[in-house]
C-alpha cells in the first residue's frame, strides 16, 4: 500500500511563488503520512507565451528542480512535479519523479492540439520514456493530461505491470469537458484494471476535478472546485481482487 497526496493548485507565472506553494502542500502531505505527492501539469509556471516560456524554462538539473528535491527530502517524501523543461533549445512539458534525487522523468508525447488550441506551437513533443517506478508494493507509470484520450498509452503500461497510472493535468474547461474527464478516468481504470490518479490545475482556464478512479472504474475520491489536496490509500489487495474477478489483461493474450 502507498498513500498518495494529489494537489489541486492554480499555478501562476512566477516560479518562486509556485515553489512556496509546493513547500506548503508538501509539509501538509508529509504530516498526513503520504508516501507520494503529485503536482499538476504546468506546475513550475503556467504561460502560453512562447517567449516567456523559453526565457523561464529550466533543465531537469536546474536550480528550480534542485530546490524541489531539497523540499521533498526535508519532508521525507517522494513526489512528481511538472516543469517546463529546457533541453537543446527546445521546451518539453515534463513530469519529474523525485525520490531522494531525480529517479526519472516523462516528456509529454501527445500534445494538446484540439478544440482550437495548439500546444505544439510552444512545446516540443517528447517520447516518454515510458518507465515504471515502485514505492512499496505499488508499481506506477506517468502520463500527462490530454494523453488520457489515447488508450494505447495506458495499455502499454498495464501490460508491463503497472498497478497505477498517475496523470498530472491541466484539463481545459469547456462544453462537456468535465463529463469527458470523469468518463475517461473511469474508462482507463476499468479497461486496464489499474488505479488512475490525477492532479489537476484549478481556476482560470482549468476544471479542477483531481480524482482517483479505482481498478473497477469507481471514482473513489475527487476534489471540489477550489485549491485543495486529496489523500488516497492505493492498495495492492484491491487490484488483485478486481483482476481475479475480471482478468482482462490475462484474457488479452487470447487476441494474439
Amino acid at each position: 500500500m502507498i498513500r498518495i497526496a494529489l494537489t489541486q493548485i492554480h499555478s501562476s507565472m512566477d516560479k518562486e511563488s509556485n515553489l512556496e506553494k509546493l513547500r506548503k502542500y508538501t509539509e501538509i502531505a508529509a504530516s498526513n503520512g503520504a508516501d507520494l505527492i503529485v503536482f499538476p501539469e504546468y506546475f513550475m509556471f503556467y504561460s502560453n507565451d512562447k517567449k516567456y516560456l523559453n526565457e523561464n524554462a529550466e533543465p531537469i538539473n536546474g536550480i528550480w528542480v534542485k530546490n524541489v528535491i531539497k523540499i521533498f527530502n526535508e519532508n521525507s517524501i517522494s513526489g512528481i512535479v511538472c516543469i517546463n523543461e529546457l533541453n537543446d533549445n527546445n521546451v518539453f512539458d515534463t513530469a519529474v519523479y523525485i525520490s531522494g534525487d531525480v529517479k526519472g522523468y516523462y516528456r509529454k508525447k501527445m500534445l494538446y492540439d484540439a478544440f482550437g488550441y495548439r500546444e505544439s506551437d510552444i512545446y516540443k513533443s517528447g517520447n516518454g520514456p515510458f518507465n515504471l517506478y515502485r514505492i512499496n508494493d505499488i508499481s506506477f507509470g506517468i502520463l500527462i493530461c490530454y494523453e488520457i484520450r489515447f488508450p494505447e498509452l495506458f495499455r502499454n503500461y498495464s501490460k508491463n505491470g503497472a498497478d497505477m497510472i498517475i496523470i498530472p493535468s491541466g484539463w481545459f474547461s469547456g462544453p462537456v469537458k468535465e463529463e469527458q474527464w470523469l468518463s475517461l478516468l473511469r474508462a482507463r481504470a476499468l479497461e486496464n484494471t489499474v488505479y488512475i490518479a490525477s492532479s489537476n490545475q484549478i481556476y482560470g482556464d482549468f476544471t479542477g476535478i483531481s480524482a482517483v478512479a479505482d481498478p473497477i472504474g469507481i471514482i473513489s475520491e475527487r476534489a471540489g472546485e477550489s485549491e485543495t489536496m486529496i489523500f488516497y490509500d492505493v492498495k495492492k489487495e484491491r487490484i488483485n481482487d478486481v483482476r481475479q474477478k475480471m482478468p482482462l489483461l490475462e484474457q488479452l493474450n487470447n487476441l494474439r
